[in-house]
């Protein structure tokens, strides 16, 4: 007696043994078979799918979801129609309904979105009083914030410096102006910080039964529990009381930042760096909840112009900016690699690119490879001379083609016409036989698979333009497999998930439409009739 059997589908496996089928079995949350394995067989559900087509379930492994769950109960800032007039009426609305000294938080502000402009200090000021102010930058690499906000930080004080790796932005007159870049932002957030174990299972909640909604059974929480991207150093733990209370509707690949990690009194013959106390490392966990990689910030954002270039930025006189000493960040890559962690090295900028791949292959020539993919998040801005090292050594890239729509002229623009070829690149990963994951980096863009899946077919911006070059356009069946298969490879559980197979977890999407006989551009607006995760449907409108 089977679980489910789905009868009467359009089932793409994404497995090259066996790329399609019209039925499937599931059992104990796992595939049992197809069509004439499956069909003599009683089972305590059976549902006609009426031709409706099933993929394997999305993954999206670079995201950030307890943060974007926070948004969704925060102040949206992302381009209002109304200009940063809108903006202000928000704040101060906001304001008006906040007791005094207590925080205001808003996200999701895109300067590019307004004209390049960032709002006024003096009228944040005024409309906010008393009350803090933690305004994030849409990127996340940044942040706008009053001067409540930054007198309670010590901003203000004399004498203050900026911390390693940020930046408090002033005018010409040396004055504060509000924007606050990458490091210097937990100065900030440590006023807030650490969130509830109740605040942060509230925001999962919210997030995945979004992710449910688009097809995503798997994610990657690419930064946990520490530094500037952390929310509490009990971040797993609310994981953990997430999924008990049935509020975790996808698995979780949890990335924690190698700012948490720490030297730990071990034997001398371990040869080991830097970890946990528990010991635990890369890979430990079951098939819900489990550890990967450690996130590792080489620089910034390239919508911000603080991502590390070789050389500056067109019509400026910056190049951005590493996060650390070059020293330090690779004494930090391979004190984490020699203590059992795989790495996910953040890096946009072809400079920080340079260092990123140099460190990963000298990890990985001193100590051994990893079960885990060692990987490049975003991977922004790639030299063909890095191709071949990614592909020999399984280094995984996680370029986010959802990016192309809402700021991808701006990045156009920031690289100049000689480099934009390189930006975000697709097609040249994986026809050199690189590792291409699929990902979003929700909330720094949308994160609804099907638009990213689509971007990375037409890289459309939303002025027209390309995104980059429309060389690097991707095929459907590589944009799908990037957020299916490759994205499970990429995650270390290419043996469980990523295909419809007989074993494998039974995760998987159905969708109003066929995408691959489909009009490519009109997938993003593709139905999402129904997810399942072990078998179990996390969202259905059957």
């Amino acid at each position: 007696m089977l679980d489910l059997i789905l009868d009467n589908a359009r089932i793409r496996t994404m497995d090259d043994d066996r790329p399609g089928a019209g039925a499937i079995g599931i059992w104990g949350g796992r595939i049992v078979g197809f069509d004439d394995d499956v069909r003599g067989l009683n089972a305590k559900r059976r549902i006609n799918m009426h031709g409706a087509t099933v993929l394997p379930g999305f993954n999206d492994v670079h995201c950030h979801t307890t943060w974007y769950g926070l948004t969704l109960a925060s102040i949206n800032c992302t381009a209002l129609p109304g200009g940063l007039d809108e903006v202000y009426r928000r704040i101060e609305e906001a304001a008006a309904s906040t007791p005094s000294g207590e925080w205001i938080n808003a996200t999701g502000y895109g300067h590019r979105d307004y004209g390049g402009q960032y709002p006024d200090l003096e009228v944040l000021d005024r409309i906010t009083g008393d009350r803090p102010l933690f305004l994030r930058q849409q990127s996340g690499h940044a942040a706008i914030v009053n001067t409540a906000a930054m007198k309670l930080a010590g901003m203000t004080e004399p004498g203050f410096e900026d911390p390693a790796g940020g930046r408090v932005v002033r005018d010409a007159h040396g004055r504060p102006t509000g924007l606050v870049e990458e490091t210097a932002q937990g100065l900030i957030q440590d006023l807030i910080r650490p969130y509830s174990l109740d605040t942060v299972v509230d925001a999962l909640d919210r997030a995945t039964a979004g992710y449910a909604s688009e097809g995503i059974t798997s994610f990657g929480e690419c930064g946990i529990f520490a530094g500037w991207i952390g929310h509490s150093p009990l971040e797993v733990h609310a994981y953990q009381l997430a999924r008990e209370a049935g509020k975790l509707r996808a698995r979780a690949q949890i990335m924690p930042m190698a700012d948490g990690l720490h030297t730990v009194a071990s034997h001398s013959a371990d040869g080991y760096g830097i970890g946990l106390d528990t010991g635990v490392r890369t890979g430990f966990g079951d098939d819900w909840l489990s550890f990967g990689p450690v996130k590792i910030f080489m620089d910034g954002a390239m919508s911000g112009e603080t991502a590390a270039m070789r050389d500056d930025y067109a019509g400026s006189d910056t190049a951005g900016y590493l996060q650390d000493d070059p020293e330090t960040l690779r004494r930090t890559i391979l004190d984490v690699y020699r203590s059992g962690w795989s790495l996910a090295v953040h890096a946009i900028g072809d400079l920080a690119v340079d260092h990123a791949v140099k460190n990963i292959v000298e990890a990985m020539d001193t100590y051994g490879l990893r079960r885990v993919p060692n990987r490049i998040e975003h991977a922004g801005t790639v030299h063909d001379e890095h191709l071949a090292t990614l592909a020999q050594y399984g280094i995984a890239v996680t370029p986010q083609s959802a990016f192309a729509r809402d700021i991808g002229d701006g990045m156009n623009a920031s690289v100049g016409p000689d480099r934009r070829r390189l930006l975000y690149r697709g097609r040249s990963f994986v026809d050199a036989g690189v590792m291409l994951a699929g990902s979003s980096d929700r909330p720094c863009a949308d994160g609804t698979p099907l638009r990213g899946i689509q971007a990375f077919v037409d890289r459309a911006t939303s002025t027209g333009d390309v995104f980059g070059s429309a060389e690097e356009c991707l095929t459907v069946e590589q944009a799908f497999t990037a957020y299916t298969r490759t994205a499970a490879e990429a995650s270390g559980h290419g043996a469980v998930k990523g295909t419809l197979a007989r074993g494998k977890l039974a995760d998987m999407v159905v969708l109003g439409d066929d995408p691959f006989s489909a009009d490519p551009t009109t997938i993003k607006d593709i139905d999402v009739v129904a997810t399942l995760a072990d078998g179990e449907f996390t969202h259905s409108t059957l």
